[in-house]
């Protein structure tokens, strides 16, 4: 099968199965993280289950299967130079598929000698003990610095800074944050439009509060600080929505 850098194959509606390996590290290897959809149906009378994601869970090894690669756009890819742009990554569950990519990458390239801009990756999920996924490989990636990893549990909170949701992290971390984007950052989410929304309010939240003028009129801050996001939208920010 071929591929290109961190494409994505949507399957069935609201569920994604996507390429989480990057093909700087292993042109001819891939992984997929998916959401198997398995759930009550909304009718009360027996379960709704996900006809492609169950069967991807169901494969063994060496199994065979033809697949339809969708291209991601073309802003969702590393900056062009990563030792000077540093990047914010914000995923929850399965949308964390393509900042593994993303973080598998920059981990070659730190073992190869380079020298990168800092990268802090927002990811939520429900807990440690359930689905905090490839924790073990991000830890090894940040400590060589690859990464910066700040996690939110919605289920708990407690384990992580008292934050249930990555909006509520950005902004608990929103020092690091700013800190980052002063510097040239570009910030890319990958998930559902939910997500993507709730990052957006975060942005608009933290420039209202970083404006210098002193306006009165708080609506007046806030249309200001949507106006600026709006231009900067497509120039620094990337976003992967697949539902």
């Amino acid at each position: 099968m071929s591929h290109s850098p961190f494409h994505s194959a949507t399957y069935e509606a609201n569920y994604a199965s996507s390429i989480s390996s990057s093909p700087f590290v292993n042109p001819s290897k891939l992984t997929l993280t998916y959401s198997l959809l398995d759930t009550s149906s909304l009718s009360g009378q027996g379960r709704h289950v996900g006809v492609a994601t169950n069967f991807l869970s169901h494969l063994s090894p060496n199994d065979r299967l033809h697949v339809s690669v969708r291209a991601s756009s073309a802003a969702f890819h590393l900056p062009s130079n990563p030792e000077r742009t540093p990047i914010i990554c914000v995923a929850a569950g399965s949308g964390i598929a393509p900042f593994r990519g993303f973080i598998q990458e920059r981990a070659a390239l730190i073992s190869a000698g380079q020298t990168l801009a800092p990268a802090l990756l927002f990811f939520g999920c429900r807990s440690p003990e359930v689905d905090d996924l490839y924790a073990e490989e991000l830890e090894q990636w940040q400590q060589m610095g690859a990464v910066d990893v700040r996690r939110a549990y919605s289920r708990a909170a407690e384990k992580s800074e008292g934050c249930k949701y990555v909006q509520d992290r950005i902004y608990h971390n929103r020092d690091d944050v700013l800190k980052l984007w002063d510097e040239g950052a570009k910030v890319y989410i990958c998930g559902s439009r939910e997500i993507s929304k709730a990052v957006e309010t975060v942005c608009v939240q933290l420039a209202v509060e970083g404006l210098e003028e002193k306006l009165e009129d708080d609506s007046a801050r806030e249309e200001k600080a949507r106006a600026w996001f709006e231009r900067i939208r497509k120039e620094r920010f990337a976003t992967d929505v697949f539902d």
